[in-house]
């Protein structure tokens, strides 16, 4: 399980919130935004998750960077009636997901889940080797890819997989950071992998020698 850290605890969901993870075994904690000293970087990986609350402004670079050598956890943003394009907003400047405010509990909980076990698995290895120059959103589909490689995957099993159960709505940014993924793929790695597409969905294929 993993210690998610609450960097608003004022917020009225925060109390619902921390008895509903607690329940799933998490531990939570409760901090200002980015608050201590970044970690050594052999200290970093591990299963943790931050929940950073924006408002209504989009979160910037900067924020994000500081709250993840802080903490070493990934980053869900909270965006106050976030539309789409503020959910783009978000990844652009490194979140691992993002959630539009109020958010309720059960919500939360099935997006921490894909994040909490990320740490520490091979695939999430391979994608932080092969993704170099990555956003961290397209790291994570590529590890979803890389976990079925050489099968083909649907962007519907691609959503469940990185975002979580109940997110049909990140299909078109799903797909937006696929492309992104491929023009990457095929610029900085093209002696590695191949994202293919076809009726069936998407396949990463190992290049032969």
């Amino acid at each position: 399980m993993a210690t998610v850290l609450l960097t608003d605890p004022a917020k009225k969901w925060v109390f619902a919130l921390v008895e509903a993870l607690a329940e799933r075994g998490h531990t939570v904690k409760t901090k200002g935004a980015a608050c201590g000293e970044a970690r050594p970087a052999s200290r970093r990986r591990h299963a943790a998750v931050a929940v950073l609350s924006v408002g209504e402004a989009g979160p910037t670079a900067a924020q994000i960077a500081k709250l993840r050598a802080a903490t070493g956890a990934s980053v869900i943003v909270l965006i106050e009636a976030g539309n789409f394009l503020d959910r783009l907003e978000a990844y652009e400047a490194g979140a691992d997901d993002c959630l539009s405010e109020p958010v309720r509990a059960d919500r939360l909980v099935d997006a921490i889940g894909p994040l909490a076990g990320w740490w520490g698995r091979p695939d999430a290895e391979e994608a932080d080797d092969v993704g170099a120059g990555c956003l961290p959103i397209e790291r994570r589909i590529l590890a979803a890819l890389v976990d079925q490689a050489g099968r083909p995957v649907t962007v519907q099993q691609l959503i469940v997989e990185v975002w979580g159960p109940g997110r049909s709505d990140e299909e078109a940014v799903a797909r937006l950071y696929l492309g992104s993924l491929r023009r990457k793929l095929a610029a900085a790695r093209p002696n590695r992998w191949r994202l293919l597409t076809d009726a069936t969905g998407y396949r990463l294929l190992p290049v032969s020698p």
